[in-house]
């Protein structure tokens, strides 16, 4: 058994693609998650998008609110930012679905919008590729990592960061990446040093626990 947390376009090479929708999309995969990414918030539009997020959230095939987070090299200025993800943390903890994080320079603030909004949904930041420091903060703020493309790198901090972060707090995707995930599931066993088997085994009981599905 093969979960991808995080994709954007169903690879079918696993039995769980958590497949990162746009609002509005018609052809809907089997398991998906909707969000407002920082790139693409509009300040004339973004209030309408969020009512229609709280409706699709619903969904029973949803089973996550994201991408969404907080970008500084993003071209969205950044206090609406900060005014959507807030809204979105809202909208997450209404349905009680977890929340898939972009963030780029900007850990402090994510850190802080959730909580200081009482978030008690989980926290997966997907495409995990910072320092050990933003990782132990992360860590000790309860939240979890998906890995991806950047483990292929053998000295990437994300090659780093997976050995440190504990195997119940990860998960692994491939995001946009044109590769199979079954790649990313060989190289977490290769730099861990574990059986494959034992990394697939711990992914089903985190993708069970964090969002709370039965595989």
């Amino acid at each position: 058994m093969f979960i991808n947390t995080h994709t954007h376009k169903q690879l079918y090479d696993a039995k769980i693609e958590l497949v990162n929708l746009d609002l509005g999309n018609r052809e809907k995969p089997n398991y998906y998650s909707y969000g407002l990414h920082p790139w693409f918030i509009e300040k004339d539009t973004h209030l309408a998008c969020l009512q229609e997020l709280r409706i699709a959230v619903h969904e029973k095939r949803c089973l996550a609110v994201g991408e969404c987070g907080l970008d500084k090299l993003s071209k969205v200025d950044f206090e609406l930012q900060q005014e959507v993800f807030v809204a979105q943390i809202k909208i997450a903890n209404e349905v009680k679905k977890p929340l898939i994080i972009h963030c780029v320079k900007a850990f402090n603030e994510l850190v802080n919008c959730l909580n200081l909004n009482d978030n008690k949904v989980p926290v997966i930041v997907h495409g995990f590729n910072n320092n050990e420091n933003i990782a132990r903060i992360l860590v000790n703020e309860g939240m979890h990592f998906s890995f991806g493309k950047a483990l292929l790198g053998y000295d990437s901090n994300a090659a780093k960061a997976i050995k440190n972060v504990g195997r119940k707090n990860f998960f692994l995707e491939t995001d946009d990446a044109e590769i199979s995930i079954k790649y990313i599931y060989r190289k977490a066993s290769e730099i861990l040093g574990i059986d494959e088997e034992i990394i697939k085994e711990q992914m089903k009981a985190n993708f069970q626990e964090v969002f709370n599905f039965k595989l």
